[in-house]
């Protein structure tokens, strides 16, 4: 049985990342195995850390003002490196693992960079709960960049104030 995908979509700033938080306690509180990985923002939200979910490590990995081996996309730096350790990370971690988190799956992965190698990786593990935060501009680019069937996705938007 192939992994299975649950997106928690939102627009930007709405939660999505706040909803993998509450996930990722509820899930230790099972005492479930988990892998992945979390992008925490300071206040502002001019730096970004990815948190890998496994040995609790954190790195700087993207940041407004210029970081070493930074490369500028957008407003930010990002620290090439620092996707590569957490992507090594997450596949060292995928075995045994029951569950993984991927904050977030947008641009950089839809272009191969990014977690986009290790996100491949996760969907081919097999009956691994695999939980992403995607904005939901991008949910049917990330469906078709890495060939999920929809009928395999299931979608919970997170973040809307009726």
């Amino acid at each position: 049985m192939q992994a299975r995908l649950t997106i928690h979509a939102a627009e930007r700033d709405q939660g999505k990342t706040t909803s993998l938080v509450q996930l990722v306690r509820q899930c230790r509180f099972q005492k479930m195995h988990i892998c992945g990985v979390l992008a925490l923002a300071n206040p502002e939200k001019t730096v970004y850390r990815l948190k890998d979910l496994f040995s609790q490590e954190e790195r700087l990995a993207l940041s407004e003002m210029p970081i070493a081996q930074g490369k500028r996309i957008g407003r930010f730096y990002l620290d090439e490196q620092v996707f590569d350790w957490i992507n090594d990370r997450i596949i060292q971690s995928l075995p045994g693992s029951q569950v993984a988190i991927f904050d977030e799956i947008g641009k950089l992965e839809i272009s191969g960079e990014g977690l986009a190698c290790s996100f491949r990786k996760a969907l081919e593990t097999p009956g691994l709960q695999i939980f992403a935060a995607v904005r939901i501009p991008f949910i049917e680019e990330v469906l078709n960049s890495f060939s999920i069937p929809r009928e395999r996705v299931e979608i919970t938007y997170v973040g809307y104030k009726e």
